[in-house]
Protein backbone atom coordinates (compact mmCIF):
# COMPACT_ATOMS: atom_id res chain seq x y z
CA UNK A 1 0.00 0.00 0.00
CA UNK A 2 2.68 2.12 0.81
CA UNK A 3 5.31 3.21 -2.23
CA UNK A 4 9.10 2.76 -2.18
CA UNK A 5 10.03 6.16 -2.99
CA UNK A 6 9.15 7.98 -0.14
CA UNK A 7 6.92 10.45 -1.89
CA UNK A 8 3.58 8.92 -1.74
CA UNK A 9 2.91 10.64 -5.32
CA UNK A 10 2.57 6.89 -6.90
CA UNK A 11 0.00 5.75 -4.58
CA UNK A 12 -3.63 6.26 -4.19
CA UNK A 13 -4.36 6.50 -0.46
CA UNK A 14 -7.99 5.41 0.72
CA UNK A 15 -8.71 9.14 1.94
CA UNK A 16 -7.23 12.31 1.32
CA UNK A 17 -4.65 13.69 4.31
CA UNK A 18 -6.88 17.29 4.47
CA UNK A 19 -10.24 14.80 5.19
CA UNK A 20 -8.68 11.96 7.38
CA UNK A 21 -5.45 13.91 9.68
CA UNK A 22 -6.59 16.75 12.19
CA UNK A 23 -2.88 18.62 12.76
CA UNK A 24 -3.23 21.31 14.95
CA UNK A 25 -0.38 23.69 16.42
CA UNK A 26 -0.36 22.24 20.73
CA UNK A 27 2.05 25.11 21.94
CA UNK A 28 5.58 26.27 20.73
CA UNK A 29 7.31 23.48 18.19
CA UNK A 30 5.00 20.94 18.72
CA UNK A 31 1.36 20.41 16.51
CA UNK A 32 -0.66 17.05 16.86
CA UNK A 33 -0.98 15.43 13.97
CA UNK A 34 -4.27 13.39 14.77
CA UNK A 35 -6.98 10.29 13.42
CA UNK A 36 -9.17 11.50 15.78
CA UNK A 37 -10.27 8.23 17.55
CA UNK A 38 -7.80 6.39 16.45
CA UNK A 39 -4.05 7.50 16.66
CA UNK A 40 -2.37 10.78 18.01
CA UNK A 41 1.16 11.20 16.35
CA UNK A 42 3.03 14.32 17.21
CA UNK A 43 5.21 16.84 15.44
CA UNK A 44 8.12 18.05 17.40
CA UNK A 45 10.19 20.83 15.53
CA UNK A 46 13.57 21.93 15.99
CA UNK A 47 15.97 24.60 14.12
CA UNK A 48 17.72 21.26 12.25
CA UNK A 49 15.43 18.79 12.61
CA UNK A 50 12.03 17.89 13.07
CA UNK A 51 10.42 14.46 14.74
CA UNK A 52 7.43 12.95 13.45
CA UNK A 53 6.78 10.41 16.74
CA UNK A 54 4.66 8.09 14.84
CA UNK A 55 3.08 7.52 11.22
CA UNK A 56 -0.27 6.13 12.23
CA UNK A 57 -2.44 3.12 10.28
CA UNK A 58 -1.31 4.41 6.57
CA UNK A 59 -4.56 4.75 4.99
CA UNK A 60 -3.84 8.76 4.06
CA UNK A 61 -0.88 10.21 3.47
CA UNK A 62 0.89 11.26 6.73
CA UNK A 63 3.69 13.00 5.15
CA UNK A 64 1.53 15.48 2.82
CA UNK A 65 -0.07 16.08 6.38
CA UNK A 66 2.47 17.54 8.19
CA UNK A 67 4.61 19.04 5.66
CA UNK A 68 2.53 22.61 5.40
CA UNK A 69 3.73 22.08 9.19
CA UNK A 70 6.94 21.03 9.16
CA UNK A 71 9.83 23.64 9.29
CA UNK A 72 12.77 21.61 8.88
CA UNK A 73 13.51 18.06 7.78
CA UNK A 74 11.38 15.30 9.22
CA UNK A 75 12.83 11.96 10.59
CA UNK A 76 9.99 9.60 12.01
CA UNK A 77 10.55 8.30 15.16
CA UNK A 78 8.70 5.17 16.48
CA UNK A 79 7.50 4.84 19.71
CA UNK A 80 6.92 0.71 19.09
CA UNK A 81 6.39 -1.12 16.17
CA UNK A 82 2.58 -1.63 16.35
CA UNK A 83 0.57 -1.64 13.06
CA UNK A 84 -1.33 1.54 14.05
CA UNK A 85 2.60 3.54 14.58
CA UNK A 86 4.26 2.35 11.91
CA UNK A 87 1.36 2.95 8.91
CA UNK A 88 3.22 5.76 7.00
CA UNK A 89 7.29 4.91 7.65
CA UNK A 90 7.60 4.64 4.28
CA UNK A 91 6.52 7.53 2.77
CA UNK A 92 9.48 9.28 4.91
CA UNK A 93 13.49 8.58 4.03
CA UNK A 94 14.84 8.48 7.89
CA UNK A 95 13.09 6.55 10.26
CA UNK A 96 14.36 5.73 13.96
CA UNK A 97 12.84 3.32 16.45
CA UNK A 98 14.08 0.78 19.70
CA UNK A 99 17.03 -1.08 18.85
CA UNK A 100 14.62 -4.43 19.55
CA UNK A 101 12.28 -3.02 16.47
CA UNK A 102 13.27 -4.72 13.48
CA UNK A 103 12.81 -8.04 15.08
CA UNK A 104 9.21 -6.84 15.18
CA UNK A 105 9.49 -5.37 11.70
CA UNK A 106 10.83 -8.70 10.09
CA UNK A 107 7.76 -10.67 11.82
CA UNK A 108 5.02 -8.14 9.55
CA UNK A 109 2.01 -7.13 10.92
CA UNK A 110 -0.48 -9.88 10.94
CA UNK A 111 -3.41 -9.97 8.36
CA UNK A 112 -6.11 -10.85 10.97
CA UNK A 113 -5.02 -7.56 12.97
CA UNK A 114 -5.95 -5.12 10.05
CA UNK A 115 -8.81 -7.48 8.82
CA UNK A 116 -10.33 -7.20 12.73
CA UNK A 117 -9.47 -3.68 13.03
CA UNK A 118 -11.71 -2.94 10.07
CA UNK A 119 -14.42 -3.99 12.15
CA UNK A 120 -13.70 -2.12 14.97
CA UNK A 121 -13.24 1.21 12.93
CA UNK A 122 -16.41 0.63 11.31
CA UNK A 123 -18.28 0.98 14.24
CA UNK A 124 -16.15 3.73 15.80
CA UNK A 125 -18.40 6.83 14.48
CA UNK A 126 -21.39 4.80 15.31
CA UNK A 127 -20.63 4.57 18.63
CA UNK A 128 -18.68 8.75 18.86
CA UNK A 129 -22.16 10.14 16.93
CA UNK A 130 -24.25 8.19 20.56
CA UNK A 131 -21.32 10.35 22.25
CA UNK A 132 -21.38 13.19 20.63
CA UNK A 133 -24.94 13.45 20.98
CA UNK A 134 -24.92 13.19 24.78
CA UNK A 135 -22.70 15.60 24.96
CA UNK A 136 -23.76 18.64 23.13
CA UNK A 137 -26.50 17.91 26.45
CA UNK A 138 -25.22 20.86 28.12
CA UNK A 139 -21.00 19.44 28.67
CA UNK A 140 -19.51 20.59 25.09
CA UNK A 141 -16.28 18.39 26.10
CA UNK A 142 -15.94 16.98 22.35
CA UNK A 143 -13.76 19.46 20.04
CA UNK A 144 -11.58 19.24 16.48
CA UNK A 145 -9.12 17.12 18.51
CA UNK A 146 -11.56 14.63 18.87
CA UNK A 147 -13.84 14.56 15.94
CA UNK A 148 -13.90 10.92 14.67
CA UNK A 149 -13.86 10.81 11.02
CA UNK A 150 -15.41 8.29 8.81
CA UNK A 151 -13.84 4.85 8.47
CA UNK A 152 -12.95 4.94 4.42
CA UNK A 153 -13.99 0.81 4.52
CA UNK A 154 -15.34 0.60 0.43
CA UNK A 155 -12.19 2.82 -0.13
CA UNK A 156 -9.63 -0.33 1.55
CA UNK A 157 -12.03 -2.80 0.18
CA UNK A 158 -11.28 -1.53 -3.28
CA UNK A 159 -7.36 -0.38 -2.77
CA UNK A 160 -6.50 -2.97 -0.12
CA UNK A 161 -4.65 -2.28 3.09
CA UNK A 162 -1.46 -3.68 3.61
CA UNK A 163 1.50 -1.85 6.45
CA UNK A 164 5.10 -3.06 5.63
CA UNK A 165 7.06 -0.27 7.46
CA UNK A 166 10.72 -0.51 5.63
CA UNK A 167 14.01 -1.53 8.21
CA UNK A 168 14.86 1.74 10.14
CA UNK A 169 17.97 3.87 9.29
CA UNK A 170 18.40 4.18 13.11
CA UNK A 171 18.22 2.39 16.35
CA UNK A 172 17.73 4.15 19.11
CA UNK A 173 18.88 2.56 22.89
CA UNK A 174 17.95 3.29 26.46
CA UNK A 175 19.45 6.87 27.62
CA UNK A 176 20.50 7.80 23.79
CA UNK A 177 19.53 11.63 22.96
CA UNK A 178 18.48 12.72 20.11
CA UNK A 179 19.67 16.03 18.80
CA UNK A 180 16.82 18.27 16.69
CA UNK A 181 19.61 21.39 17.13
CA UNK A 182 17.86 23.67 19.66
CA UNK A 183 15.77 20.54 21.09
CA UNK A 184 16.79 17.53 22.65
CA UNK A 185 14.43 14.33 22.79
CA UNK A 186 15.95 11.82 25.60
CA UNK A 187 14.52 7.92 24.94
CA UNK A 188 13.33 6.32 27.81
CA UNK A 189 12.73 2.20 26.85
CA UNK A 190 9.62 1.29 28.59
CA UNK A 191 8.74 -2.04 27.27
CA UNK A 192 5.54 -3.88 28.89
CA UNK A 193 2.62 -2.66 26.21
CA UNK A 194 5.59 -3.61 23.27
CA UNK A 195 9.28 -5.01 24.37
CA UNK A 196 10.20 -2.17 22.12
CA UNK A 197 8.19 0.42 23.16
CA UNK A 198 10.07 3.99 23.99
CA UNK A 199 9.15 7.12 25.40
CA UNK A 200 10.70 10.89 24.80
CA UNK A 201 11.09 13.28 27.14
CA UNK A 202 11.75 16.50 26.32
CA UNK A 203 12.89 18.15 30.10
CA UNK A 204 13.75 21.89 29.13
CA UNK A 205 10.12 22.01 28.13
CA UNK A 206 8.54 19.41 30.84
CA UNK A 207 6.85 17.37 28.12
CA UNK A 208 6.73 13.50 28.30
CA UNK A 209 6.08 11.75 24.98
CA UNK A 210 4.06 8.24 26.29
CA UNK A 211 2.50 7.66 23.74
CA UNK A 212 1.02 4.12 24.18
CA UNK A 213 2.64 3.86 27.86
CA UNK A 214 -0.12 6.17 29.47
CA UNK A 215 -3.20 7.05 28.56
CA UNK A 216 -6.81 7.62 29.57
CA UNK A 217 -8.52 4.37 28.57
CA UNK A 218 -7.86 0.55 28.27
CA UNK A 219 -4.10 -0.14 28.49
CA UNK A 220 -3.68 -3.03 26.46
CA UNK A 221 -1.41 -5.45 27.99
CA UNK A 222 -2.58 -8.21 26.15
CA UNK A 223 -0.71 -8.32 22.91
CA UNK A 224 2.03 -10.37 21.52
CA UNK A 225 5.22 -9.73 23.39
CA UNK A 226 3.58 -7.61 26.20
CA UNK A 227 4.67 -8.09 29.79
CA UNK A 228 2.51 -7.18 33.18
CA UNK A 229 5.50 -6.75 35.36
CA UNK A 230 7.64 -4.49 32.61
CA UNK A 231 4.41 -2.31 32.44
CA UNK A 232 4.54 -1.70 35.88
CA UNK A 233 8.43 -1.16 36.65
CA UNK A 234 8.15 1.06 33.38
CA UNK A 235 5.47 3.20 34.67
CA UNK A 236 6.68 3.26 38.69
CA UNK A 237 10.22 4.20 36.40
CA UNK A 238 8.06 7.09 35.04
CA UNK A 239 6.32 8.31 37.59
CA UNK A 240 9.86 8.07 40.25
CA UNK A 241 12.53 9.74 38.01
CA UNK A 242 9.92 12.34 36.36
CA UNK A 243 7.85 13.62 39.38
CA UNK A 244 8.07 17.44 39.38
CA UNK A 245 10.21 17.39 36.24
CA UNK A 246 7.49 17.47 33.48
CA UNK A 247 4.26 19.46 33.52
CA UNK A 248 2.46 17.52 30.63
CA UNK A 249 1.74 14.03 29.19
CA UNK A 250 1.21 13.27 25.85
CA UNK A 251 -0.28 10.52 24.76
CA UNK A 252 -1.28 8.01 21.83
CA UNK A 253 -4.85 7.40 22.17
CA UNK A 254 -8.87 8.06 23.30
CA UNK A 255 -9.82 11.10 22.40
CA UNK A 256 -7.58 12.92 24.94
CA UNK A 257 -4.32 13.70 23.82
CA UNK A 258 -2.85 15.57 27.07
CA UNK A 259 -2.86 14.44 30.43
CA UNK A 260 -1.54 15.68 34.00
CA UNK A 261 1.75 14.59 35.26
CA UNK A 262 -0.14 13.03 38.27
CA UNK A 263 -1.56 10.42 36.07
CA UNK A 264 1.27 8.16 36.03
CA UNK A 265 1.32 7.91 39.88
CA UNK A 266 -2.04 6.63 39.62
CA UNK A 267 -0.99 4.50 36.65
CA UNK A 268 1.81 3.40 38.63
CA UNK A 269 0.03 2.18 41.60
CA UNK A 270 -2.70 0.01 39.49
CA UNK A 271 -0.39 -1.54 37.54
CA UNK A 272 1.61 -2.75 40.52
CA UNK A 273 -1.39 -3.47 42.14
CA UNK A 274 -2.47 -5.82 39.22
CA UNK A 275 0.93 -7.37 38.98
CA UNK A 276 1.33 -8.46 42.61
CA UNK A 277 -2.09 -9.99 42.36
CA UNK A 278 -3.35 -7.34 44.79
CA UNK A 279 -6.45 -5.87 42.72
CA UNK A 280 -8.48 -8.91 41.35
CA UNK A 281 -9.38 -9.09 37.84
CA UNK A 282 -12.43 -9.81 36.36
CA UNK A 283 -12.96 -11.59 32.67
CA UNK A 284 -12.64 -8.52 29.88
CA UNK A 285 -12.63 -8.26 26.53
CA UNK A 286 -9.20 -7.02 24.37
CA UNK A 287 -9.86 -4.81 21.60
CA UNK A 288 -10.81 -6.95 19.23
CA UNK A 289 -13.08 -9.10 21.36
CA UNK A 290 -10.51 -11.28 22.81
CA UNK A 291 -10.92 -12.84 26.08
CA UNK A 292 -8.36 -11.13 28.71
CA UNK A 293 -8.84 -10.28 32.27
CA UNK A 294 -9.19 -6.71 33.35
CA UNK A 295 -9.18 -4.33 36.09
CA UNK A 296 -11.30 -0.96 36.05
CA UNK A 297 -10.12 1.68 37.31
CA UNK A 298 -12.92 4.43 36.10
CA UNK A 299 -10.85 6.72 33.87
CA UNK A 300 -8.51 3.86 32.78
CA UNK A 301 -8.33 0.35 33.03
CA UNK A 302 -5.74 -2.42 32.27
CA UNK A 303 -6.28 -5.54 30.18
CA UNK A 304 -4.29 -8.55 30.63
CA UNK A 305 -3.31 -11.67 28.40
CA UNK A 306 -2.94 -15.26 30.34
CA UNK A 307 0.45 -14.66 29.25
CA UNK A 308 1.41 -11.36 29.78
CA UNK A 309 0.67 -12.56 33.74
CA UNK A 310 3.21 -15.11 32.76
Amino acid sequence: MIPPDHSGSQHEFAVQADEWFHVAPYEPGLHLVAEPGHVFSWLIAGSERTVLLDTGLGIADVAAAVAPAATSPVVVVNSHVHFDHVGGNALFADTEMHELGPEWVAAGCRAEYLRDYRKLAAGMRVSWERLREADRDGWFMLGPDETVRPWPEARLQELGWRISPPEPTRLLREGEEIDLGDRVLRVIHTPGHAPDHICLVDEPAGILFAQDQAYYGPHLICERGSDLGEFARSTRRLASELRGAIRVVYAAHCLRPALPPRFLDELADAAEGVAAGEIALTPAKGMFGEPVQGADFGHFSILVSDEARA
